[in-house]
């Protein structure tokens, strides 16, 4: 077995404001493995350090040196699963995931940026055919950029806001309280744990969804446990993997949680694997994985863009992506071994 990883910068037509920060440029650690028969398997890590406090530099430390252990980071484990049953998969002819939806419905993300302008993109997204629209909240102006968004889009679809925890459970309470007349579908990680979110959930009309705690199954069952949340945002990279998202999906299921899958600015394998994952799971809640075309680099086009809001499912083998040499030698910052 050969094996090379890759360290990609790919930047952005636009830098992406959230709570958290701003990404201008997107860094990911891909791996390559390659059989004897010159069949070859893709994963990506996709860590961002805003996000989960893990850096591109951690992961490439523990996948240069071959499968990661136990307690690596879970971007590492989900890129080293991914390379592997890419590979599998491709020698069975046969997708990963199970057959499901040949096309998932997407929300489109919107940034935390200037009301005018974030509802500019909002009414470009409706005229794609988008239906369910997520705003990137946790700031001073959060009114006026989210009414001017369910202004742009009208009443009818789906309206989400994410605070990526940036809220106080008093600060929450009001926050949502005062965007409830906006008719919000959900409001995603209102507080920074999941304890906080169980306090300041009776007390708005909005469901409330978790995002940042849930890494596993487990995490899934403890939300559920303390009354937390109505639905749960599953990472594939920040689960660990193809498998550890599925088994959380469906804990999910099990504790009568709404679930959806998402990306942190993934890598087009990263989106295919969800894709797969989402349709052989049945999930009805618009996914959040419209995101390659915030890039600003050929390789965003490894994956169809959405078509009135609905992603086609790669059908395989394996991950069913094919990156050409020259997208991804623009975005190759370092090959390592």
């Amino acid at each position: 077995m050969r094996r090379s990883l890759l360290r990609l910068s790919i930047p952005l037509r636009e830098p992406f404001v959230t709570s958290t920060g701003v990404v201008a440029t997107r860094e990911l650690a891909v791996i390559r493995l390659e059989d004897d028969d010159g069949t070859v398997g893709w994963g990506e890590a996709a860590p961002l350090e805003s996000y989960d406090g893990v850096t591109v530099e951690e992961v490439v430390d523990v996948l240069r040196d071959g499968p990661p252990p136990r307690g690596a980071p879970p971007q590492a484990r989900a890129a080293w699963e991914l390379a592997e049953l890419d590979l599998q998969m491709r020698r069975r002819g046969r997708a990963l995931g199970e057959p499901g939806a040949d096309a998932i419905p997407v929300n489109l993300t919107l940034p935390a940026g200037p009301p005018e302008e974030v509802a500019a993109a909002a009414a470009a997204g409706l005229r794609a055919g988008y239906s369910c629209f997520k705003v990137k909240v946790g700031l001073p102006d959060d009114g006026d950029r989210v009414a001017a968004v369910r202004e742009a889009i009208g009443s009818w679809p789906a309206l989400r806001v994410d605070a990526n925890g940036a809220w106080s459970p008093e600060r929450a309470v009001a926050a949502v309280t005062a965007l409830e007349p906006l008719d919000l579908q959900l409001v995603e990680q209102p507080c920074s744990s999941l304890e906080e979110m169980a306090e300041m959930r009776p007390e708005v009309g909005v469901p409330v969804a978790a995002d940042e705690p849930i890494h596993s199954a487990e995490d899934v069952r403890l939300a559920a446990s303390l009354g937390a949340c109505a639905a749960v945002n599953v990472k594939l990279s920040a689960s660990g993997g193809f498998g550890p998202a599925r088994a959380a999906v469906r804990a999910a299921r099990d504790a009568g949680l709404q679930a959806w899958l998402s990306s942190t600015l993934d890598g087009p394998w990263g989106i295919a694997a969800a894709l797969q994952l989402a349709a052989g799971e049945h999930l009805t809640l618009a996914c959040g994985l419209a995101t390659l075309d915030l890039f600003d680099a050929e390789i965003a086009g490894a994956v169809p863009a959405p078509v009135n809001g609905l992603m086609g499912v790669p059908q395989g083998p394996g991950l069913g992506v094919e990156v050409s040499d020259t997208a991804l030698a623009e975005v190759v910052v370092e090959e390592i071994g």
